[in-house]
């Protein structure tokens, strides 16, 4: 007998063979389908020829004519064939759950810039609704309200407090103010985050909420487009679609009066309490700079993520944070100082006082996910989670004011929810052609080996 065919016999199962060499056959082994195939499972070490019909004879590169001998497997009891199914189906659920565990890791893995992106767009909603309870409070006249102004004030000094207190109890590397080379970068992003708050608030005094909102949501286009010229990041066709796609979500839930006319009602998905009291000015000059600046701050926004992105890991997501917040809360401060119809409104009770300290909280792990998510995902994709902050209106809406979306609403939460799972799966999908890619290239690549080996 060749050198290539082994002597030594298996017993596994009452199955009696002949081992061989089988990774130098070259014609394909034929199975037995009457053998019971259960018997694999009686060992931990089960033979691959267990199943192999005796009556077949397979043909080796340097041997041929090696005949197996077997045995068929038989079972004298119920009893023993009650064991063995058990056996079959735990090995089987072990199997699942260790194949189902490997996939969820590695999707995890794959989306975790996505996660906490979610993540904190839910606590930015949060944060929304804290301003919308402070700046309508019904015990509160006209003139003694609290302005966004102020709310922004509040937020980020708390937000800077949190992150001061972040670095100190983790002892955050280059703290407080991160590195020399890169504080530049860090200023520019605290400065571009504040462009694009005093953007949104800007446009707030003449345009109506719903045409500032769709203003801003023009974001996420903006980013693509910018990510592709200055970080040169691949823009696939999918995510283009579903980028536009999602902007067509948002366009049906807005409803704006220039598209939708008498079908635009006033009950906004954004939290509106359902009156059309929205300040807008009659005066075309005012209302161009109003969306000159509104877009203005759409840029800035949109560099937010492009700046995040360049840093990269080259700063802690809290630095980022801690600049924005600061930056901010000193540009807020001279404004309330500066601006004459500005006065500073202290809380009166302590539901004021609670949803000013929440602000703050709410603000600091939005940033601090924000950045975190941007880091790890890319700006094309991770722009995209900021519509869902459309959902998650619509549910403080439903749950704290009892105002339910009408069909165009549904019909938009639809469309960007459909469109978000699409972009991501579209990226799943890619990996793992890549990963099949990858493995199939090291087969190859063992194949050249052995067969190297054996001459």
């Amino acid at each position: 007998m060749s050198s290539n065919t082994k002597n030594n016999t298996s017993n596994n199962g009452g199955i009696k063979i002949t081992d061989i060499d089988y990774n130098r056959c070259s014609d394909e082994v034929t199975y037995d389908n009457s053998v019971d195939n259960r018997s694999n499972n009686t060992t931990g070490n089960s033979s691959p020829y267990s199943n192999i019909d005796a009556s077949k004879s397979v043909t080796c590169d340097d041997h041929e004519g090696v005949e197996i001998d077997s045995h068929r497997f038989n079972i004298d009891s119920e009893n023993e064939i009650e064991n063995e199914l058990e056996n079959e189906v735990g090995l089987t659920d072990r199997l699942d759950n260790a194949r189902f565990a490997w996939v969820n890791k590695d999707y995890l893995k794959a989306n975790t810039g996505l996660i906490l992106l979610i993540i904190a767009e839910l606590f930015n909603s949060i944060m929304i609704v804290s301003t919308k309870l402070l700046e309508t409070n019904p015990s509160r006249s006209e003139e003694d309200t609290i302005k966004p102004l102020q709310v922004l004030l509040v937020r980020m000094s708390i937000t800077y407090l949190f992150t001061l207190i972040y670095m100190y109890i983790n002892k955050v590397p280059h703290a407080p103010f991160g590195e020399k080379s890169i504080r530049h970068l860090l200023i520019f992003r605290g400065c571009t985050g504040f462009i694009g708050v005093f953007g949104l608030y800007f446009s707030l005094m003449y345009l109506t909420i719903s045409d500032a909102i769709l203003i801003r949501f023009i974001v996420p286009t903006i980013t693509v487009f910018l990510a592709f010229i200055v970080l040169r990041e691949r823009f696939s066709f999918k995510e283009m679609v579903g980028s536009i796609i999602s902007f067509c979500g948002v366009i049906l839930i807005i409803r704006p009066k220039s598209i939708f006319g008498k079908y635009s009602d006033t009950e906004s998905a954004l939290g509106s309490d359902g009156e059309n009291d929205n300040p807008v000015t009659s005066d075309y000059n005012q209302r161009l700079v109003a969306i000159m600046v509104a877009l203005f701050g759409v840029v800035g926004a949109s560099n937010v993520y492009i700046i995040i992105r360049y840093i990269g890991k080259r700063a802690h997501a809290v630095l980022s944070v801690a600049y924005f917040s600061l930056l901010t809360t000193i540009v807020s401060f001279l404004g309330i100082l500066t601006i004459p119809s500005m006065r500073f409104q202290a809380p009166r009770d302590l539901k004021e006082w609670l949803l000013m300290g929440n602000l703050g909280l709410c603000g600091f792990i939005y940033q601090l996910l924000l950045t975190m998510g941007i880091q790890r995902e890319r700006a094309a994709r991770g722009s995209l989670i900021s519509y869902l902050q459309l959902l998650f209106a619509i549910m403080w809406d439903v749950s704290l004011w009892d105002k339910w979306p009408n069909f165009f609403s549904w019909m938009g939460m639809v469309v960007i929810i459909s469109s978000t799972i699409w972009v991501i799966r579209a990226k799943q999908e890619r990996q793992e052609k890549q990963h099949d890619l990858e493995i199939r290239f090291e087969g190859i690549c063992m194949e050249d080996v052995n067969a190297n080996s054996d001459t």
